[in-house]
């Protein structure tokens, strides 16, 4: 697989040739990573690509997240059919920004965010039974996991040692978001609590099931049961 890099204003463009698969995979990820580090916006054009294998998908995924924990973001453009299919089937497309032209990638700049830089998240609060239900929206990174962790610990402090995080709209959750979440999670254990994880959109899910997240953590489908699971301690 061949890789060509160039800037365009203050995108950097990322242009892959040929098979995205496990031989190629790790040359992609290493070079979106780099760019990264320089928390620049980056546009991938897939108009070169010919297959995206499993191992593909993943490197695009840690790119993602490198790109978003260092204040930048990846945005996909330009896939032929076949690729699309891959990715749409995955539920990556609903994670990444896809544009059909590198030209629409390009006019359409970065995502807003909130004042301080990072990404904003929303976090709503309810009692539901003996459980805290904090309902989050937006994106989980390394701008807004402390809010959560936060959150938590002051839920936990008023004595809500039953938290429900449902995520039904939550758009995206790095690293530094799954951490947030296992911090949480011992801060409840240590009160004799428990922290349950309901209702991810695809998008989250399919981070957490290749970060090995999901075999950690009590995930539930819905709301409902997340809660039934606390109401039958």
């Amino acid at each position: 697989m061949k890789i060509e890099t160039r800037e365009e204003g203050s995108t950097v463009v990322i242009s892959p040739s040929g098979r995205l698969d496990g031989v190629g995979a790790p040359a992609l990820e290493a070079e979106l990573s780099g760019v990264a580090r320089r928390g620049r916006r980056v546009v991938l054009d897939g108009r070169g690509l010919d297959f995206i294998s499993s191992a593909g998908l993943r490197a695009l995924l840690v790119g993602a997240k490198a790109c978003a924990e260092q204040g930048g973001e990846l945005a996909i453009a330009a896939l032929r059919p076949e690729c699309r299919a891959v990715m749409e089937a995955s539920g990556l497309l609903a994670f990444l920004d896809y544009y059909e032209t590198g030209v629409a990638a390009l006019v359409a700049g970065p995502r807003p965010r909130d004042r301080a830089g990072g990404a904003a998240i929303g976090i709503g609060e309810r009692h539901e039974g003996p459980a805290v239900v904090l309902l989050l929206a937006g994106r989980l990174d390394s701008s807004s996991a402390p809010v959560l962790t936060a959150r938590i610990a002051a839920s936990v402090k008023r004595g809500g040692v039953h938290v429900v995080l449902d995520c039904e709209d939550l758009d995206y959750i790095s690293s530094a978001g799954l951490r947030a979440v296992l911090m949480g999670a011992r801060a409840c254990r240590r009160e004799g609590g428990k922290l349950a994880v309901a209702a991810l959109a695809p998008q989250c899910r399919t981070i957490m099931e290749m970060s090995g997240f999901l075999s950690v953590i009590d995930y539930r489908e819905t709301r409902e049961a997340a809660l039934a699971t606390m109401a039958s301690r």
